[in-house]
C-alpha cells in the first residue's frame, strides 16, 4: 500500500510538473502570437505612412509647381505649399489631444477585435474536435 501511494505521488508530481511546463509553453507561444501580431501591424502601418507621405510630397510638389505656372511664380507657387504645410501643422498641434485619444481607440479595438477573432476561432476549433459536447 505504501509503495502505491509512492507510485501515485510520484506520477502526480511527475503530470504536475508536465502540466506547468506546458502552460508556460503556451503562455510563451500566446505571447509571441501577440507579439508578432503587434509587430505586423506596426510594419502595415508603417508602409502606408511612407507610402502616404510620398504621395502627400509629390502631390504638393506637383500643386507647387501647378500654382507657379498659373501664378508665372515658382516662387510664390510653392509658398503657397508651404503655407498649406504650415496650416496643417497647426491643425495637428491644435487638435493633438484627439488624434492621439483616436489613434489609442482605434488600436485599442483593432487588438480586441483580432483578440475576440482568436478566441471564437479557438472555440470552434475545441468544438469541432470534441462533437459530443
Amino acid at each position: 500500500m505504501k509503495m502505491n501511494a509512492e507510485h501515485f505521488f510520484r506520477e502526480l508530481k511527475k503530470d504536475l510538473t508536465t502540466y506547468g511546463e506546458l502552460k508556460f509553453e503556451l503562455l510563451k507561444l500566446g505571447t509571441y502570437e501577440r507579439t508578432g501580431k503587434v509587430i505586423a501591424v506596426l510594419a502595415y502601418g508603417l508602409i502606408l505612412l511612407t507610402l502616404g507621405f510620398f504621395l502627400s510630397l509629390f502631390i504638393f510638389l506637383a500643386l507647387g509647381l501647378f500654382l507657379g505656372e498659373w501664378l508665372h511664380s515658382k516662387g510664390i507657387g510653392f509658398s503657397i505649399v508651404v503655407g498649406i504645410y504650415l496650416l496643417m501643422i497647426g491643425v495637428v498641434v491644435l487638435f493633438k489631444d484627439k488624434i492621439q485619444t483616436f489613434v489609442l481607440n482605434t488600436v485599442i479595438a483593432a487588438l480586441i477585435a483580432n483578440d475576440n477573432k482568436t478566441d471564437e476561432t479557438d472555440e470552434q476549433d475545441i468544438s469541432e474536435a470534441n462533437p459530443t459536447e
